[in-house]
């Protein structure tokens, strides 16, 4: 009976030992397939997104829509935080003889995130309209290049998506690009636009249509501004940076480049700020929060605001977003509607920050064209007259005027030019 007790303890002890040795390889290895699946799921995840982005896209969706679409297929699943994405709206179109991508007609366009990404800053564009042409030409004869390719136009969405490792390997030098997930679609554009029925997403600046483009500087009628008149950026563009621009151009006669320096005064001027609402203030706080990237002109959810009246009969809230001054229950911003105007923008730090933000970036924004009737009600508005894509290149809240560079008229929120 000892003899047995003893082996039994032996074996027990043994059993323990082996149970120890082998514990920490087995969680390694179950961490390990977690890691992995996290991983591939992911990556099923953000390519996912990228596909309904550019589906949505092909058919004539506008660029911030494309980003809605994508976002709102991951919602439940995968963090939404804009430190955390970066995603590019990729349009273009094939040559005609089908071996090249016409330069004129390419557009890489950072359209959500804070360029927070760990591969953002190794994005290679040459590289991306190399793939998109190879993936073209796949399968097909050189020389019916011409036929089966040339003239395509194309939209897609590229994404970023940075993961947080379970054994904390994202911080290990190395192997930090693998938890950054890459989601790639692009599809041919159709020749359809689609008719998008919730308005359009812009941010708070408005121009007139009337506005004509910079000319050199000491010119009449509208001289390039004197460096020292600059709120920002820190070193001001010179006039000469800009050599696509065509000096004193209609604005509805603009091309891609041309230079458009407008001044602020409601009834007067050709620029303005907007609010979107009657129910939140008109003041430098409440631009800041609309000019903040990726915008606010759609936000509708609850802020904490219930104390005054909601700005919407559809919310028992204050909302950030667009409601139509003479309809409270149409949310829906389009051509012919109105925008309050904004009268309270001080030089504020915070502004600042943000108009200098843009500008470092890079960043196309949809701006409002608004035509020459103004409601001098209150606080003021002005009526839509269409949409159109800019690059902010300066600005003085001083002086109140912006420097902005034309890009192209938006007309993908399904809506023609009048």
């Amino acid at each position: 009976m000892k003899r047995n007790l003893a082996s039994n303890r032996r074996e027990r002890g043994q059993s323990l030992v082996e149970v120890a040795l082998f514990l920490p390889i087995f969680l390694v290895i179950l961490a390990g397939l977690i890691e992995v699946s996290q991983l591939v799921i992911t990556q099923n995840r953000v390519s996912q997104a990228a596909r309904v982005s550019s589906r949505f896209g092909a058919t004539g969706g506008q660029d911030e829509g494309m980003v809605i679409v994508a976002l709102n297929s991951v919602t439940q699943t995968l963090g939404m935080a804009d430190d955390e994405w970066d995603m590019w709206v990729v349009r273009g179109q094939v040559s005609d003889d089908g071996t090249a991508i016409n330069a004129s007609t390419w557009e890489f366009t950072h359209a959500y995130g804070i360029s927070n990404t760990v591969r953002y800053d190794r994005i290679d564009e040459s590289a991306i309209q190399a793939e998109i042409l190879a993936d073209l030409q796949k399968d097909i004869n050189p020389t019916d290049y011409d036929e089966e390719v040339g003239g395509i136009r194309f939209v897609g969405l590229y994404a970023l998506h940075d993961v947080e490792s379970i054994l904390g390997l994202d911080a290990v030098p190395y192997l930090t690009d693998l938890y950054t997930i890459r989601g790639f679609s692009y599809m041919r554009q159709t020749g359809e636009t689609a008719v998008v029925t919730n308005g359009c997403d812009a941010f708070p600046v408005t121009i007139s249509h009337l506005a004509r483009s910079v000319t050199p500087p000491g010119q009449a009628p509208n001289p390039y501004p004197d460096a020292s008149d600059f709120t920002g950026p820190s070193n001001p563009p010179e006039y000469t940076d800009f050599p696509y621009h065509h000096p004193d151009v209609p604005l509805v006669n603009a091309q891609e480049g041309d230079l458009f320096y407008v001044f602020e005064g409601y009834g007067a001027g050709n620029f303005g700020w907007i609010t979107w609402n009657e129910g939140v203030a008109g003041d430098a706080n409440t631009l800041n929060e609309s000019m903040a990237w990726p915008g606010n002109s759609k936000d509708y959810t609850d802020h904490g605001d219930h104390s005054i009246f909601p700005a919407t009969p559809l919310y028992p809230w204050i909302v950030r977003g667009y409601v139509n001054p003479y309809d409270t229950s149409d949310l829906s911003m389009n051509i012919g509607d109105y925008v309050w105007a904004n009268t309270g923008v001080s030089n504020s730090n915070a502004l600042r920050t943000t108009l200098n933000g843009h500008i470092d970036l890079d960043r196309q924004i949809r701006l409002i064209i608004w035509d020459d009737a103004t409601d001098t009600g209150s606080n003021g508005k002005y009526r839509i007259y269409g949409f159109a894509v800019f690059k902010l290149h300066g600005y003085s809240l001083q002086h109140g005027w912006i420097l902005a560079e034309f890009i192209r008229w938006d007309t993908s929120c399904g809506q023609e030019m009048p």
